[in-house]
């Protein structure tokens, strides 16, 4: 049985990489200090591969983001598994994308980060940066989507957000402890 990277590399943004100049985009700040992006242990990746009953949720603390064809193709595989996050701390960059996955939820006291798709943190080509802030869009839900394509994506710096302010606008709040 292949292992969940080859199933997340497999996949429509690994082939769209080969082609792409800028398509790795990092997230602000992520690797710092040795963090490394949000990573699935052994038994959580495994729970992702198996049938029956649907995986416990992946609780996400001061997770920095990382590369977001790389989350885009996490997110797919965890949704076709059925696999939900509860984010319950820190969540910048692409980390943010998980607001999409369904099932998923946030905590009222959480912080959220966004900031514009780049390359290592330089600024991409228009085509490239219209692209990307795309891709990110994509896994929000509406009122969010709205305010990140119309003034998120431009920020060069992190632009904080509390899950209070995401609850508000409709993304759903975790309600065990």
């Amino acid at each position: 049985m292949p292992g969940l990277g080859v199933i997340v590399m497999t996949d429509f943004f690994a082939r769209l990489r080969a082609g792409r100049r800028f398509a790795l985009v990092m997230a602000f700040g992520a690797g710092l200090g040795g963090a490394a992006p949000f990573g699935l242990s052994g038994a959580a990746a495994q729970d992702l591969v198996t049938g029956g009953q649907p995986p416990a949720p992946i609780i996400v603390r001061n997770d920095l983001g990382g590369d977001v064809g790389a989350f885009a193709n996490r997110i797919r595989a965890m949704a076709a598994a059925g696999q939900t996050v509860e984010i319950r701390g820190a969540c910048y960059s692409a980390c943010t994308m998980y607001l999409g996955l369904p099932g998923s939820c946030i905590n009222r006291n959480s912080q959220f980060g966004f900031h514009r798709p780049s390359y290592f943190g330089l600024a991409l080509a228009p085509e490239e940066f219209d692209f990307w802030s795309r891709v990110i869009a994509a896994h929000y839900p509406p009122a969010l989507r709205d305010w990140y394509l119309r003034e998120g994506r431009y920020s060069v710096g992190l632009r904080t957000i509390s899950g209070a302010q995401l609850i508000d606008l409709g993304v759903p709040e975790c309600h065990r402890a």
